[in-house]
């Protein structure tokens, strides 16, 4: 009993903790961007001022910054290791791969079912320049403040409790929960609960967030620009019958999925020797893989 108890106050400290860091960091954009587009759309200074706010934040939680207490123990949870050339190929590729395919079923499934369109800040009349400032800026914010949030603090303060299956099934959990925002849809979720178990590997394979905050802005890319953009115009089969878009979309699922196999086994090959993590706990087990 005193077990489950232990068990189940880490669990929920972890998904407080990881939650938060993603309030903050979003909060804080969405709010810029509100005032920006407000007061000065041509200019986008909230896309200039966010770098700054980020670099600030991830020092702090990273133990990189004033204030020092607590330093030490904020750094062991962000590894920010440098990682083996191999290993940053294969999963950059691998991620590539990932995302195709995710994006394929995302698309396949709202031509199936309804899939209500994610929550986009309106930027129609926006200059352009405003928008892709803004693109790039929301690429880089949520990677690199959900990977500190629940590839890293998360996963760290989960270990305390649990092995790395453990570990790393909770905190895809938890990233996918927060998402839940965008709709309790059940294609949304399993994306999110997949994208949260690939990130969580590569973080415990390389032992550094890095690879997985790239990999993340990678998809954030795809998906801004080709998925959810698209999202409120899609006709269900249902109503227009499948065309040659939802066949080639078909195709690239069931073509790409394993094509990402052979490149996700590519990858855990060249992680295997030299399988390293923030959590020596995790680290330990990774090592045999």
């Amino acid at each position: 009993m005193r077990l489950l108890l232990r068990r189940i106050t880490t669990v929920a400290l972890a998904a407080l903790v990881a939650f938060a860091i993603t309030a903050i960091g979003q909060a804080l954009w969405g709010v810029m961007v509100s005032v920006n587009l407000k007061v000065s759309p041509a200019i986008p200074w909230a896309a200039l001022m966010m770098p700054f706010v980020l670099a600030g934040l991830v020092a702090f939680l990273a133990g990189r910054s004033w204030p020092h207490w607590g330093a030490d123990a904020r750094r062991a949870l962000v590894p920010l290791a440098p990682v083996p050339a191999q290993a940053w190929i294969w999963a950059i590729v691998s991620g590539a791969v990932g995302i195709a395919v995710l994006a394929a079923f995302w698309t396949v499934a709202a031509r199936i079912v309804r899939v209500p369109p994610n929550l986009l800040t309106d930027l129609s009349g926006v200059p352009i320049w405003t928008q892709a400032a803004f693109l790039l800026v929301a690429i880089a914010a949520a990677p690199l403040t959900e990977e500190i949030a629940f590839r890293g603090y998360a996963m760290g303060i989960l270990r305390r409790e649990f092995g790395p299956a453990g570990v790393l099934v909770l905190s895809s959990l938890m990233f996918a929960a927060a998402h839940l925002t965008q709709g309790l849809v059940a294609p949304k979720l399993i994306v999110y609960l997949l994208v949260g178990l690939g990130l969580g590997a590569i973080v415990m394979r390389t032992g550094s967030l890095l690879p997985a905050m790239v990999v993340h802005s990678m998809g954030d890319l795809a998906f801004f620009t080709l998925v959810w953009s698209q999202d409120a115009h899609r006709r269900l089969i249902s109503q227009g019958g499948a065309d040659a878009g939802f066949y080639a979309t078909v195709a690239i699922l069931v073509v790409g999925l394993p094509i990402w196999v052979v490149t996700w086994r590519r990858f855990l090959k060249a992680t295997r020797k030299d399988a390293r993590t923030g959590p020596p706990s995790i680290n330990d087990s990774l090592a045999t893989a």
